[in-house]
């Protein structure tokens, strides 16, 4: 981890997570506490699960010590490393046979629309190196799973699987939200339970049940004049919603009572979170 860049036990700097301060558990009232949320640890890991393709840099041997970018197929493992079936031919390759050093971008998917710099990403730093043999096998089933085509050239004599080995990292979440991460943290942190299915999950409350989603932001986040809310994000803690009021846009956060696993836990959760509204 760099030098100086302090980190709590969460993986997290210091540093602001761009959710309004006056967020707060479901059913609560306005609080100067912020409800619990996933660690930026925790949203890395998520990231990193789901990522399929992601930017790769390597040290240049021509012009030499520049960084070179390219996009490379990946998939995560067990502690979130990030692996790579290269080709012996390729300049990403033959800088990394030269030189280890090395980072990848990560980018939460999906990869479009017009608001692309609040999407979150994550780069991994550290050496990237060819996978031992003994390790091999694991490494190819697992990137032959995120990448079913990959069969008709894994074995070519001149492909290998790379990983590299996170030293730090650094996530942004959107605009305020960002921080360095230790890599121990890191490797700890779990993905999210509902990443799965969360899109569908916005989809769903977004579409079917605005009324209930401004009501969570009048009554269980506190905000009376809203005119408007969009749910933002839904995970194992609980939800983020974009509210719109006489004097701007606000983002707040919302937590569930207990921590969610499931696709039908977040049912009864947003269920609950609106008999809750009704009768406030």
């Amino acid at each position: 981890m760099t030098k100086g860049r302090e980190q709590n036990a969460a993986g997290n700097e210091h540093e602001g997570k761009g959710v309004d301060t006056r967020s707060t558990a479901a059913g609560t009232g306005p609080s100067s506490a912020s409800p619990r949320a996933p660690s930026h640890a925790e949203r890395a890991r998520t990231l990193g699960r789901a990522a399929r393709f992601g930017s790769l840099a390597t040290m240049a041997r021509d012009p030499e010590g520049f960084p070179y970018a390219s996009l490379v197929a990946l998939a995560t493992d067990a502690r979130g490393r990030a692996v790579f079936l290269l080709s012996r031919l390729a300049e990403h390759t033959q800088n990394l046979l030269a030189r280890p050093e090395a980072s990848v971008l990560l980018l939460e998917s999906p990869i479009v629309g017009k608001k692309l710099l609040e999407k979150g990403r994550v780069t991994l730093i550290g050496p990237c190196t060819a996978v031992p043999p003994e390790e091999a096998p694991e490494c190819r089933a697992l990137f032959l799973a995120a990448h079913p085509d990959a069969a008709t050239y894994a074995d070519f004599s001149d492909f290998s699987h790379y990983r590299i080995e996170p030293r730090s990292l650094r996530y942004v979440g959107g605009f305020g939200r960002m921080s360095w991460i230790d890599a121990a943290a890191y490797a700890r942190a779990e993905p999210d339970p509902l990443a799965d299915f969360a899109s569908r999950i916005l989809g769903h409350m977004n579409d079917d049940h605005a009324e209930s989603i401004l009501a969570y932001a009048r009554k269980l986040a506190g905000i009376g004049d809203a005119t408007d809310a969009q749910m933002t994000g839904v995970d194992r803690y609980g939800i983020e919603m974009a509210v719109t009021t006489p004097s701007g846009e606000r983002r707040v956060r919302l937590a569930f009572d207990a921590e969610i696993q499931t696709r039908e836990e977040a049912r009864k959760a947003l269920i609950e979170m609106a008999g809750r509204a009704e009768e406030g």
